[in-house]
This record gives C-alpha cells, structure tokens and sequence, in this order.
C-alpha cells in the first residue's frame, strides 16, 4: 500500500483530472465544497487531505456533469478507497522523526516510485552510503546530538535503503559525480569500504550507476544534485506523477510544473551522455578504491 503522503498525492492528482473531465473550473469546485479556491487547489495538489463528506460531493458533482454528457458514471467508491489512511501522520515518530520535515515528502516518494533518477556530487548518496560513511558525515558535519538521536538518525537512513533491496525493487538510476569518489568522509579504509559497497550495490539489476569523470565539459547547472522520482498514478484518470527533488543545505524543494520537468529531464539526458557507461564507471570505482590503501 502506497505511504499517506503518496496517497494524499495520488488522490489529488486524480481528482483534479476527473474536474477538467468534466469540465468544471476550480473555483466551481471550490464552492461545492465551501472553500477557497486557493484551499481547493491545495487538496488537488496533495498538500492537505479531503474529508469523506467533501470529497463525496465533489464526485458526485463530477459525475452529474460526466454523465449528463454521456460519459460512463464515476466509481465513488474507488476514491473512497484510495482515500483511506491518506491523512495518517503516524509514521513520522520514533527513529523517523529524525528526518528533516522538509525531507519527509522525499522519503515516501522513493518509497512508492516506479523509477528513480539522481544525480549527486560531492558526497555519495544517502540511498547508497555505508553505515560507517554515515557515521563519518554526521560525525564531521558536528551534529550535536545525544547518543539516542545519532543512532535514530542512522537508523533512519539505513531504513531508507530498502527501495533498493525490497521485492519487486524499482529502477534506480545514478549519476555521480567523479568528485564524490575522492572527497575524503572518514579515513582511507572507510573510504575503500564505501567505494566498494557503491560497486557491489552496482550489480544489483535494478541498478544503474555512471559516473560523471573530472575531464567531461559540465553545464554550471550539474553544481547541484537533484532527483527526479517518477510515482504511477492510482489508476483510474491522471498520469504519472513526478516530481524533481532540489535539495539545499537546510531545506528541499519539490517541482512539478511542466517546464521544470522538461528542464530537467533535458539535463539528465546530457548527464547520461556525458557519464562514462556502467561498466567503464565500474572499472573505475575499483581503481580508486584501490587508491585508499
């Protein structure tokens, strides 16, 4: 079952195809449920929930516009369903509470995507670092943290892997800078250790990894690691969803507009061309994890 966030997501995305379906404007169907029209486009775009009584008032709405058209009736039902538990809150406790708010949107989108791709400089990442390389980060960035919160923050992170390793794990496609590969997190044998799990990780089939060499010609833009996470649609009327992750020091953003996405697909098209290929990337891993003895 997808995460409350993704759900709430899947929902609103699904419900603002259905009103264009029938033809109704966002201010019509912010008065049949007596909101704003800033708060009804807020609920199209997952960013608060729907309560049932609301959200039966719109279907049925939409349905006496669609049917009186001719179009086939709308399952109510169905949006109920795909409406149950998208309000829970209750995951962000214990060890998960450490991630960021910010962060939260980004870890249940990889939970539930059908195709992942990042590109990342610098430091390797996180769905990819040894738990040793993520005690060295959190240990040089001087987080100030008692012993509990440290292991709940590593505890965390390593959670987050399992979309990597989970039954019926998605495509994952990497991009990682060259300069990763020699930013010195630890001491050399942790570095070594790191570079070598990167490779194993590598040969997982629902893995691609290309690293982006020191000697390619960069556009300004590859300065700043991003992803783009791709999550299916519930099914019934929208498409996929998507979104590009832009991560800051301390806060994230989310992009969705048809523009951004576009952008950025045209930079990862030029990521992958410009990146060595998986294998050569493979030899290279290994020749400088070589290095760190």
């Amino acid at each position: 079952m997808p995460t409350p966030t993704v759900r709430r997501l899947q929902l609103g995305n699904e419900l603002r195809h259905l009103r264009e379906r029938a033809g109704k404007t966002l201010d019509e169907a912010a008065k049949i449920i007596d909101r704003s029209p800033t708060s009804a486009s807020k609920l199209e775009n997952g960013i608060t929930g729907i309560k049932a009584n609301d959200l039966r008032a719109l279907i049925q709405y939409y349905d006496a516009a669609i049917t009186a058209e001719g179009g086939d009736p709308v399952d109510l039902d169905w949006y109920f369903e795909l409406n149950k538990g998208a309000a829970n809150r209750g995951r962000w406790t214990g060890y998960r509470s450490t991630y960021p708010k910010y962060f939260r949107m980004a870890v249940d989108l990889e939970a539930d995507a059908q195709a992942i791709n990042i590109y990342q400089n610098e430091v390797v990442h996180g769905l990819f670092q040894t738990e040793d390389y993520m005690r060295a980060m959190l240990a040089e960035a001087q987080v100030r943290k008692d012993d509990e919160t440290t292991e709940g923050m590593v505890r965390a992170r390593l959670a987050r892997q399992h979309v990597i390793t989970k039954a019926g794990a998605r495509t994952i496609t990497l991009v990682l800078s060259e300069s990763s590969l020699h930013r010195m997190i630890g001491d050399p044998e942790l570095m070594r250790g790191q570079l070598t799990h990167l490779a194993d990780v590598a040969k997982r089939p629902n893995i691609q990894l290309q690293i982006l060499p020191f000697r390619c010609r960069t556009a300004p833009s590859t300065m700043f690691p991003f992803a783009h996470v791709q999550v299916a649609s519930a099914g019934r009327e929208a498409p996929p969803l998507e979104y590009i992750y832009v991560e800051q020091y301390n806060n994230g953003h989310y992009l969705d507009g048809l523009q951004d996405i576009r952008d950025y697909n045209a930079l990862w098209n030029r990521l992958l061309g410009t990146a060595l290929d998986p294998v050569s990337s493979q030899e290279l891993l290994l020749q400088t994890a070589d290095r760190f003895r």
